[in-house]
């Protein structure tokens, strides 16, 4: 009977922690990520927009935990002209035609990370089919400097409630991993 039990918790707590999910991260060392303060959207009717069919519902709902969790380690939300990063996303659903147009969007080269200038953390994989990709964008060069992937994996059955708890879950442990977020989050002491 007591091996019984010991079995069954042991199984109970695998399942739970096989079923974390960590988000991959790659960055550019050379960006001063320390120094973001202000950050903006691409806007609706950008070529960014055009990289991608999503639903309204989804593409409002990554934008607003976005907002949410950038608001949170205390980055500013402006205009593209005085922002001193951009955020972008994309959700993977297996048009590789609609990826590589992201890619070139925001200039996102997956051979360059290979290069000595890019940090990788947490495991980074090339994205598969689901997985939701936030990149930070320099509006100087126009190009990503960090990339986060997390398998975000929406069903169809997914009411607009659940969708939406796991948008915000993904992007809160994606920008976790920000470089120097400790830095910018805000006091809550």
């Amino acid at each position: 009977m007591t091996k019984s039990i010991a079995i069954v918790l042991f199984l109970f707590f695998l399942t739970a922690c096989s079923s974390v999910k960590n988000a991959g991260v790659v960055y550019h060392q050379s960006f001063n990520f320390s120094a973001v303060k202000k950050y903006s959207l691409y806007e609706r009717n950008s070529s960014f927009t055009d990289s991608q069919s999503l639903l309204d519902a989804h593409r409002n709902a990554i934008e607003i935990a976005i907002e949410m969790v950038m608001a949170k380690h205390s980055f500013n939300y402006t205009n593209l002209a005085q922002a001193d990063v951009i955020v972008t996303y994309h959700l993977l659903n297996g048009n590789r035609q609609e990826y590589t147009n992201y890619n070139q969007v925001i200039r996102f080269c997956s051979y360059c990370l290979r290069a000595s200038a890019w940090q990788t953390a947490d495991k980074y994989k090339e994205p598969r089919l689901g997985s939701l990709i936030l990149d930070i964008v320099d509006p100087k060069k126009q190009r990503s400097v960090w990339r986060s992937v997390y398998p975000l994996a929406i069903k169809d059955e997914d009411n607009s409630a659940t969708s939406n708890e796991k948008i915000q879950h993904a992007i809160t442990t994606m920008l976790a991993q920000y470089p120097h977020s400790q830095a910018n989050q805000k006091q809550t002491d």
